[in-house]
């Protein structure tokens, strides 16, 4: 049976595309090399924060608020169809200084957020110790971004799971696609467990695996494994904080189910995906100087995740510049973040076999020798 669409890669991304195809009644399938979500999607924190990674105005940071808005609504529509909350949490994101950082430096990048219209608002030292009390003594200031959110990004990846075989798409794990197949220039499916399977369209969203897909056929795209370690604490007596906390060198983030995240390093490390003593170790340190409270708690879990970078930190979307095959891959550190307006934009291009302008800042052609 030939699919109209083979999506590579069974992420955040992957799957929400191919829930957003099989809505629109396209024959749809999603080839994962393990267990769908079980990457860099289940390794992340599931923080919706574009102002916070945002350095100033750009196509990407537009991007990036466009997705932020939808989720509210894209979180209502997953618990609909899997019946499964994905704990979408609107309490905000407290950028945290430090003393002996640099106030002004901090000063500014909330001034160019507040000019571009976005929300921002400033916080003293003493405000900030009323609205989290175990933040350390020698916090100076803090930056609230009231509109920066959190979801619990594994419950998303099993919502999404029960949403995209409801809606009819075939999930096939533990089938490693190995490479594509072409004809006249065009690509005509894919090579698993050494079958052809045929399909009308494929999508590459297979994150930091996607490279050695590309390579074959000349698309000039390099996508870099970067390596994020993260741990997770509890503590019966500490009161997890209310807010995601950032400092300049670490993130806590608050579960309902009582742990902290901790995170995250950013490693380029290859492939080994080992959780370290050295990663483990600072991410402690920098959790401790923004919190030292949480020296009372007990570490619960540990693990690392590769998240898909590119040479410009920037993702990979549209078309490839061969017929039939496209892109959704590259999402570095903001693949949960981007899943919806990811999804929307890559629908209606696939199933309209047209490019967008909206995704023209962020396609292949911007690679050099492509």
């Amino acid at each position: 049976m030939k699919r109209d669409v083979i999506i590579v890669g069974g992420g955040v991304i992957g799957c929400t595309i191919a829930w957003r195809l099989a809505q629109q009644g396209l024959k749809v399938a999603v080839f994962e090399r393990g267990r769908i979500g079980r990457e860099a999607s289940r390794a992340a924190a599931g923080m919706l924060t574009p102002q916070g990674e945002a350095a100033g105005p750009s196509p990407f940071l537009d991007l990036c608020l466009r997705s932020r808005a939808m989720y509210r609504s894209f979180a209502h529509e997953l618990k609909e169809a899997s019946g499964i909350d994905i704990e979408y949490k609107d309490e905000g994101t407290l950028f945290v200084v430090l003393s002996g950082e640099d106030e002004a430096q901090r000063m500014n990048w909330a001034k160019w957020q507040a000019g571009a219209g976005l929300s921002v608002e400033h916080v003293s030292a003493s405000e900030l110790r009323k609205l989290e009390p175990d933040v350390t003594e020698s916090a100076t200031r803090a930056i609230f971004l009231p509109d920066e959110h959190q979801v619990e990004n594994r419950r998303l990846m099993d919502a999404l799971a029960v949403a995209i075989k409801l809606a009819g798409v075939e999930v096939v794990e533990g089938s490693e696609v190995s490479s594509l197949s072409f004809e006249r220039d065009r690509v005509t499916g894919v090579y698993s467990s050494g079958d052809l399977i045929a399909a009308g369209a494929v999508i590459i969203a297979a994150g930091s695996w996607s490279s050695r897909l590309l390579e074959p056929p000349g698309v000039k795209v390099q996508i870099i494994p970067a390596r994020g370690q993260m741990l997770a604490v509890r503590g019966s007596s500490v009161s997890p904080p209310v807010r995601v906390l950032h400092s300049s060198k670490v993130y806590l983030v608050p579960r309902r189910d009582g742990r902290i995240l901790i995170g995250a390093t950013v490693e380029y490390a290859g492939f080994n995906k080992a959780v370290t003593v050295q990663g483990i170790e600072y991410l402690l340190a920098a959790a401790l100087e923004l919190m030292p409270s949480l020296r009372e708690c007990e570490i619960v879990e540990t693990w690392s995740g590769l998240r898909p970078d590119t040479e410009d930190h920037l993702p990979v979307l549209g078309p490839s510049g061969i017929e039939n095959l496209w892109l959704a891959t590259g999402h570095f550190r903001n693949g949960i973040l981007l899943a919806p307006i990811t999804a929307n934009l890559m629908a209606e291009s696939v199933s309209g076999n047209k490019q967008l302008d909206v995704l023209t800042p962020f396609g292949v052609h911007r690679f050099k020798g492509h």
